[in-house]
């Protein structure tokens, strides 16, 4: 089975499919260890850890497949990308969904942003015409092979106001996108971390309940939980921000507390570790497994 054929019957078993954000390998498999099913590469996590810089369009297409087929050559679990803007023209975005379908990816997201793209928290943002977004969308359905491969339909439209994301959104659906993926920061030009977390609820209640189709989210407001966002419609959820920014508190409060103290006991002491290093490490990224395997051989070897 394809990795878009099992990512589409994960779907179908659960009410909201909850992807977990990735950047690299080792983030894969520790949130394979946790219990995910389904995962989602963060564009952002892989400018940042990748390039160590921020998240405005400086990855490149042949980098982001790159990480990808890494990502997927060390996990069994179906993975989605993201596409960012498609790197270019139509023959860009036909030709990155080749490729990521070669790597094993299970589906790609393709924003409607105008390049270079931003990272919706970075103020900026503009998005190109419906126009444009759908020749990209276009081309990556033309381009798949695989007719399980998802193409995910990102709308940036909150930057034009509610109404024009909901819009846009249902004509991305109609055009064949799979899943649409709307991003919400601005309702209306105000923050929505301004709203209240009730406020917030409501807004992407109502953003769910105006869409003509699966709607993928990937913000859960403070005191819900994914069971929440399932119940106002939410199909499936990619929360990418918090894996990477629990991977940069807990490296930078290491360094600070080395740093401080000359020992890396001092920082064990604050936060005690349940996979330790490097043992738990190496047996967590499957070191028995390459042991077993070394072994076989080296018996075989000594057989003859």
């Amino acid at each position: 089975m394809s990795a878009g054929a099992r990512f589409r019957a994960l779907m179908a078993q659960h009410a909201c499919l909850v992807m977990p954000g990735c950047y690299d390998a080792l983030s894969a498999r520790l949130a394979e260890h946790a219990g995910f099913e389904a995962l989602a590469i963060s564009g952002f996590g892989v400018e940042a850890a990748l390039l160590g810089r921020p998240d405005i369009g400086l990855l490149t297409l042949s980098e982001l497949v790159d990480q990808a087929r890494r990502i997927t050559g060390a996990v069994d679990l179906p993975i989605t990308c993201d596409g960012e803007t498609g790197f270019g023209g139509v023959h860009n975005v036909a030709r990155l969904v080749r490729e990521m379908e070669d790597a094993g990816i299970a589906g790609i997201q393709i924003e409607d942003q105008q390049g270079p793209k931003r990272c919706p928290a970075i103020e900026g943002r503009s998005v190109v015409s419906v126009e444009e977004q759908l020749a990209r969308l276009g081309a990556a359905l033309a381009a798949r092979r695989d007719s399980d491969f998802m193409i995910i339909a990102r709308s940036d439209a909150d930057v034009l106001g509610f109404d024009a994301l909901i819009e846009r959104c249902n004509r991305y659906l109609a055009a064949g996108a799979d899943l649409a993926m709307p991003i919400c920061f601005l309702v209306d030009g105000r923050p929505i971390t301004a709203l209240s977390p009730d406020d917030q609820m409501e807004v992407y209640a109502r953003l769910a309940g105006a869409i003509d189709g699966p709607v993928k989210g990937v913000l859960i407001p403070d005191g819900y939980t994914a069971a929440d966002m399932a119940a106002i419609g939410y199909r499936v959820l990619g929360l990418t921000g918090g894996p990477i920014e629990a991977a940069v508190n807990a490296l930078y409060r290491s360094f600070v507390e080395l740093r401080r103290s000359g020992s890396e006991a001092a920082y064990r002491a604050l936060v005690p570790p349940e996979i330790t290093a490097p043992g738990g490490i190496m047996k967590l990224l499957g070191l028995d497994a390459f042991t077993e395997f070394e072994t076989r051989f080296r018996n075989a070897d000594d057989a003859t």
